[in-house]
C-alpha cells in the first residue's frame, strides 16, 4: 500500500491533522504535506475545520475526504462489471443487451462533451485519444470509403469475453463522438482484435 493509500485509509476513519498523520504512519510531517497537497489538488482530500489547541502554537487543521470520492483507487469494478454483465443474459435477450449497451456508450461519449466541430478525421482523432487514455492503443487506418479504428489493447477485454455486444458500446462511442456511423467489426480469437469501421 502506497503512502497516499495509507492517507486516504485513515482519513476514511475520521478526520486528521497532519501531525495525526504523520505519527500514525511514522513519517515526517512533510513528507505528508506533500501527499496532502496533491490530494487537494486533485480534489480527493478537502480542507476541514481548524482545530483549536490549549496548548500555544498555530491551530491545527482537519482533513477530510471530499464527497463522491470514497472509491478511489477502488479494484471492485472490474469484477462488479464482469458479474454484471454475466448476470445480463438471465434477464435480457440479446437484442435488449446489444440496446443497452449501445446506450451506454452514447453516453459516455455525451459525458465527455465532443463536438461535431471540424473534419471527421479530426474527430475520430479526439476519441482515440479519448479510448487511448483509458488504457487501449487504438490507431486510425484509412480505406477507400471507411475509416476504421484498429486496436490490439482492448481495455474492455475481459468484459468483452463475456458479452460481446460490448464492442456495440465502443462503436456507439464513436458513433456519438464523431457524429458518423461506427460499426462494430472485432475478432474474438484467443486474441482480441477491435475494429471500429467509421463511414466518410
Amino acid at each position: 500500500m502506497t503512502t497516499k493509500d495509507k492517507i486516504l485509509k485513515l482519513l476514511r476513519e475520521q478526520p486528521r491533522t497532519i501531525t495525526e498523520l504523520a505519527e500514525h504512519l511514522n513519517l515526517a510531517r512533510n513528507a505528508i504535506s506533500v501527499q496532502i497537497d496533491r490530494l487537494t489538488a486533485d480534489a480527493i482530500v478537502l480542507k476541514g475545520e481548524i482545530r483549536q489547541s490549549e496548548s500555544a502554537g498555530k491551530p491545527a487543521r482537519e482533513y477530510i475526504i471530499a464527497p463522491g470520492t470514497e472509491d478511489q483507487g477502488s479494484s471492485a469494478y472490474q469484477p462488479f462489471v464482469e458479474s454484471l454483465l454475466k448476470t445480463l443474459p438471465g434477464h435480457l435477450d440479446q437484442k435488449q443487451r446489444k440496446l443497452l449497451l449501445e446506450n451506454v456508450g452514447r453516453n459516455m461519449a455525451k459525458d465527455v462533451g465532443f463536438s461535431n466541430e471540424g473534419k471527421l478525421k479530426q474527430r475520430i482523432e479526439k476519441a482515440i485519444a479519448v479510448v487511448n487514455h483509458l488504457g487501449a492503443t487504438a490507431e486510425l487506418e484509412e480505406e477507400k470509403s471507411n475509416i476504421v479504428v484498429k486496436n490490439i489493447s482492448c481495455p474492455l477485454a475481459s468484459a468483452v469475453r463475456s458479452e460481446p455486444c460490448v464492442c456495440d458500446a465502443v462503436a456507439a462511442f464513436f458513433t456519438e463522438a464523431t457524429g458518423a456511423k461506427t460499426k462494430a467489426d472485432c475478432h474474438y480469437g484467443e486474441k482480441l482484435v477491435c475494429r471500429y469501421v467509421i463511414s466518410k
